[in-house]
């Protein structure tokens, strides 16, 4: 239990805890109400610790734990657009003419707020370029080499198996690749859940790596700027996706009806379990995103502020 809590809070507080759990409890088991709690604490105190809640730590920090909430997000948003595309896929053949007006803003939009959103973070990994190499030169790839072999690791994998994938789909009839085949339909999913936890792991060995490196108060502002920035990209995203959302369904709902991954959550028509899905993983994304995007904006403030001072 606790593990919930930072190392250097368990180094501190750690064997106060473990005698008052052991006072309070004896040898019976901890009550799952404890243990939430305890759990809730715990995690609040990484945050804090992160910089992500709290005062405890400087404006800088707080501003990269913005940020780092902020790319967070946009991982969410590459798994829910990928999601969104595969399902979006022709859906111009089915449309009439005249009805693709409103969609095909909408949908254009999307496309082109991710393209927008790919340049700002990769404008954000070539700011971050000099802060990295400072730090292999200073402490070597020890504190950095789990997550990178993680993530290349597991980006390989993914990799490999979608390659696979896109062979065997080759000599595939269009049947069987839409659910004639169930065991290419199971494989789908597995690459789909490789690609997945790619993006995971790339994204927690980014964050893990960021937060290690020695970077600049001009630096981090940038930082700062673009992930509000993102933040408002994500926001178009969103408001595109809705928006096709809706116009299809009142000018094409064939295009929903026949999209893939129908028949798990859908209660009508309109209501697709993917893009139920889509929507949820966007939200709650984008909800991160504004927290982050928050963050930057006072750490901002209070680092202008103090300087003022000066």
């Amino acid at each position: 239990m606790l593990g919930w809590y930072p190392p250097s809070w368990r180094a501190r507080y750690g064997d106060e805890m473990i005698a008052l759990l052991e006072d309070t409890h004896g040898t019976s088991d901890v009550p799952f109400r404890d243990r939430l709690s305890i759990a809730k604490a715990g995690v609040g105190e990484r945050a804090r610790l992160a910089g992500v809640l709290g005062d405890s730590t400087g404006p800088n920090e707080r501003l990269r734990a913005g940020a780092l909430l902020v790319l967070c997000a946009w991982s969410m948003f590459i798994v829910a657009g990928s999601i969104f595309a595969k399902f979006s896929e022709g859906w111009r053949l089915v449309t009439p003419i005249a009805d693709r007006g409103l969609s095909n803003d909408a949908y254009s939009a999307v496309v082109w707020g991710s393209a927008v959103g790919v340049a700002i973070v990769v404008a954000a990994a070539f700011v971050i370029i000099p802060g990295f190499i400072r730090l292999v030169r200073k402490a070597g790839w020890a504190p950095i080499r789990s997550p990178m072999l993680r993530a290349m690791v597991v980006g390989a994998a993914a990799v490999a198996l979608t390659a696979g994938l896109i062979v065997w789909a080759h000599h595939l009839s269009y049947h069987d690749r839409n659910g004639g085949l169930v065991i290419y339909g199971w494989f789908f999913l597995l690459c789909c859940l490789a690609i997945v936890a790619a993006i995971a792991t790339s994204t927690a060995a980014a964050v893990s790596v960021t937060r290690r490196l020695d970077l600049s108060q001009r630096t981090l502002r940038a930082l700062g700027a673009m992930a509000v920035g993102l933040t408002l990209i994500m926001t178009v995203i969103v408001a595109g996706t809705l928006t096709w959302w809706a116009a299809i369904a009142t000018d094409a709902p064939r295009v929903l009806r026949n999209g893939i991954g129908n028949g798990v959550l859908v209660t009508s028509d309109i209501l697709p379990s993917t893009l139920v899905i889509v929507g949820v993983f966007m939200l709650i994304g984008l909800g991160i995103a504004a927290l982050g995007a928050v963050r930057v904006t006072e750490s901002l403030r209070s680092s202008i502020s103090s300087h003022r001072r000066r």
